[in-house]
């Protein structure tokens, strides 16, 4: 599947908000011509920093995601690769989100579909257990987005956790 990432225009500006250890980061780098990373845990950049050394086109920056240090209209393409459960008020985000997005900009979500796991909140410090369809295009719709799709994914039959989603979207370009 990491081929597909070949698809993304080599001149692209790609977001990769909460970025964490630096998966995402590290897997969008060949392809585009500038990752920014964002993230608020030192931690979690410390080996977002050694895992992306050898990748001179990720711009690793600390900050949240209800208030991203990136300027308005930068980003060509957004991802929160499984983020959207530890934020407290995602409306709010969605809208920061738009915000650092360019004209026709797109947003990819992948997260946690709706649970029962009640032991995330405690074990994980999850603010949401998970989210419906319904729930995350109404955020984004309210936030002006467009083309807003929800899908679930194919479960791992030996995956433990809940059933993740895919989201996308776009700011409209005018």
């Amino acid at each position: 599947l990491l081929a597909l990432l070949d698809l993304l225009d080599e001149r692209w500006v790609v977001g990769d908000l909460g970025c964490g250890a630096g998966h995402i980061s590290e897997a969008l780098a060949p392809c585009v011509a500038q990752v920014i990373a964002v993230d608020e845990s030192g931690p979690m950049l410390g080996v977002a920093t050694k895992r992306l050394e050898e990748h001179t086109n990720v711009d690793l920056r600390v900050g949240t995601i209800e208030a991203l240090p990136i300027d308005d209209g930068t980003l060509d393409a957004a991802v929160l690769f499984l983020v959207a459960h530890f934020i407290t008020d995602p409306s709010k985000v969605m809208h920061e989100v738009r915000r650092v997005l360019k004209p026709g900009g797109r947003l990819l979500i992948v997260d946690l579909m709706s649970h029962d796991r009640v032991d995330y909140i405690v074990q994980l410090g999850h603010v949401w257990q998970g989210f419906d369809g319904e729930q995350v295009k109404e955020w984004l719709s309210n936030a002006g987005f467009t083309s807003c799709r929800y899908r679930p994914l194919p479960a791992d039959p030996d995956a433990k956790g809940p059933t993740l989603f895919v989201a996308s979207a776009r700011r409209p370009s005018y």
